[in-house]
């Protein structure tokens, strides 16, 4: 099985980060993953793998569980987590599509649980 870029998530990787061991396609491609690359050991010593535990209990989404488990997200998150400009560096990650569904998934949460709160279920 042949893995996908980490960042086109269209082509077949061919190449391999150095730092964090991702793959992807392309020069192109490889300069763009640069950009908001996070080592290795900074993903491990970070709390992302129990970000899906700070979810609320009620509207638990499978799909953003999913989501969560990619490590080119995990990357974006920590990097975002870490800029100094956060309202810059959120610009640039919203043209991330993986990004976008990201923030798409969390913002139907947030609807649905708003939602319940104005008409809840009797």
């Amino acid at each position: 099985m042949e893995d996908s870029c980490c960042v086109c998530s269209v082509e077949t990787a061919k190449y391999r980060c150095p730092r964090c061991r991702l793959r992807y396609c392309s020069l192109e491609c490889c300069t763009r993953h640069k950009e908001g690359c996070v080592p290795k050991e900074a993903l491990r010593s970070s709390s992302m793998t129990g970000l899906s535990d700070v979810l609320p209990a009620r509207g638990k989404s499978e799909e953003l569980k999913e989501v969560l488990l990619n490590t080119h997200l995990q990357q974006l998150l920590v990097a975002l987590d870490q800029a100094e400009n956060k309202d810059q560096a959120l610009k640039k990650y919203m043209q991330e599509p993986l990004f976008v569904e990201f923030a798409d998934k969390c913002l139907s949460l947030v609807d649905a649980e708003e939602k319940e709160n104005l008409f809840p279920k009797r």
